[in-house]
């Protein structure tokens, strides 16, 4: 299962690690004549642009990433059904947003996690975040690993699949959950009007066509 990546906007670090890593990791394993199945993790950011009425997005769908991220992770992907294509046994996975402790503070849920931990320290006395009117699709650390297991045993080789809950939530309503959690209230958040970490294009929309992926779960 190779889940290193980078999620940088350095272009020559994210395509060393993201694209030629993979790429390593394959030619190892042809080289070394080693019959192994890869599970490559790719990422919703590889569609990019994503127009509402395009969801639930399959993974046939146009790829239109847009940013180095995306970009580099759609050409692992591209890279390793190539490498299937020619005989090796590789499967993809396209990771949406993931909900658990531990995220990357560069995601909404980091960030709020890590609010949370201040505010439970007294180190805060309120959530600060970017707009919250942006619909997704998130699904658990746990449900994504099963999922993957699923992917692992029963997915076929050169196939794409996504990893994701399949269900449209707001992260404003994401966030309520969360707060609801702790029984806290939206009274205690401060809604910015600029993206935190990100420039150029947001996605209003996007949340996954997991049909296929939920057929290998029941998969003997």
């Amino acid at each position: 299962m190779h889940l290193s990546a980078v999620f940088s906007d350095d272009f020559a670090l994210a395509l060393a690690t993201n694209v030629i890593g993979a790429k390593n990791l394959l030619a190892a394993l042809e080289e070394n004549h080693l019959d192994a199945r890869v599970l490559l993790a790719g990422s919703a950011a590889e569609y990019g642009i994503v127009h509402p009425e395009e969801n639930p997005i399959s993974v046939a769908q146009v790829l239109r990433p847009v940013s180095i991220y995306g970009v580099t992770k759609s050409w692992q992907t591209q890279w390793g059904v190539h490498s299937a294509h020619k005989g090796q046994d590789v499967v993809v996975a396209r990771i949406f947003n993931l909900v658990g402790i531990g995220m990357s503070e560069r995601l909404f849920v980091g960030r709020v996690y890590k609010q949370l931990k201040q505010l439970d320290a007294g180190s805060c006395d309120r959530i600060e975040t970017g707009p919250l009117a942006a619909v997704r699709d998130y699904i658990s650390l746990s449900g994504a690993g099963e999922q993957l297991m699923a992917i692992i045993k029963a997915g076929k080789s050169g196939s794409i699949y996504n990893v994701a809950s399949g269900k449209p939530v707001s992260m404003r309503e994401l966030l309520q959950g969360m707060l609801k959690e702790r029984g806290l209230g939206m009274d205690i958040v401060v809604e910015g009007a600029l993206p935190h970490g990100r420039s150029g294009f947001d996605v209003p929309v996007i949340y996954a066509d997991v049909e296929h992926t939920i057929a290998l779960m029941g998969a003997k």
